[in-house]
């Protein structure tokens, strides 16, 4: 299926948009629309991808996606072959800016929750403790209707810019322009997410773009504001970072694993883009 621009409707008597996902597995292809997304995972693992990023999924998991960020949800290979004990499920909102009026977004009361929608545009991950407290705040959401619902939308949009443990998903919003870019970024995601813990080569995955190197390596960056490189590093170190929350294994074999061949330069990467090191790193995690 072509990577495509979703037309999402309301329904006539809402203004904004609830939506329940429940399958073997997730079929929304790479896409992009200008409402904004909720996300709240209820069941499936798998990898998500948003913007620049690429990111495991879970139950529980919760993310904010701004308007025309690319992203789809990739169930994991057990989800794929319709074991009727796995199933797809989560709970979706999709909802204009101005989905309240615009004059709403000048008062000060709503000062919050219109910076948050502003730091959408990047994609936003909340921690597990921020979902457990939303949870029961969609699910009610979803059983209320006319202005109960509206005002516990509002109550939950409120928790979320609350929220001081949220991440930005993506450095930068990748700049789409049409299906052929659409198409040539989800190859690229794919690739990386399947084999960032081998060597990749530059010409591979231009190839896979169906350029040369050197046009490659300028529209990619044109797009994602980084270098491959870069990309392909940040991928790497935050895989790192989850394996490094346990301590079962060494340093050295996190960096192998990780997509690392040289544990010099795995810690000085590490470094770099975390300002501390692997070490300390796991060390503050575990206290």
């Amino acid at each position: 299926m072509k990577p495509q621009l979703l037309k999402i409707s309301n329904p006539a008597d809402t203004s904004f948009n609830l939506l329940k996902m429940d399958g073997q597995n997730f079929p929304t292809p790479w896409h992009y629309h200008p409402e904004i997304e909720i996300v709240l995972m209820l069941e499936s693992t798998g990898k998500k991808y948003v913007g620049s990023s690429i990111t495991d999924f879970e139950p529980g998991d919760l993310c904010m996606i701004g308007s025309f960020l690319p992203h789809y949800y990739k169930s994991d290979e057990a989800y794929m072959k319709n074991n009727p004990n796995l199933r797809a499920r989560s709970m979706v909102v999709h909802f204009n800016t101005d989905f309240i009026g615009n004059q709403f977004w000048e008062t000060p009361e709503s000062y919050n929750i219109k910076n948050l929608l502003e730091r959408a545009k990047r994609g936003l991950q909340f921690s597990k403790e921020t979902s457990a407290n939303i949870h029961p705040k969609f699910v009610e959401m979803f059983n209320l209707e006319g202005m109960a619902r509206l005002l516990k939308f509002l109550e939950v949009l409120d928790d979320m810019a609350k929220s001081k443990d949220l991440e930005f998903l993506s450095t930068d919003p990748i700049q789409i322009r049409n299906e052929v870019d659409s198409d040539r970024i989800k190859k690229v995601l794919e690739h990386v997410s399947e084999n960032f813990k081998n060597q990749i080569r530059l010409d591979d995955v231009a190839q896979l773009a169906n350029m040369s190197e050197s046009a490659f390596s300028r529209y990619f960056k044109k797009r994602t504001r980084k270098t491959f490189s870069n990309f392909l590093t940040d991928i790497r170190i935050e895989y790192a970072c989850k394996l490094l929350q346990n301590d079962k294994l060494s340093i050295s074999q996190i960096a192998f694993d990780s997509g690392f061949y040289n544990l010099s330069n795995f810690n000085r990467q590490f470094k770099a883009i975390k300002k501390i090191t692997p070490l300390a790193y796991r060390m503050n995690y575990l206290d």
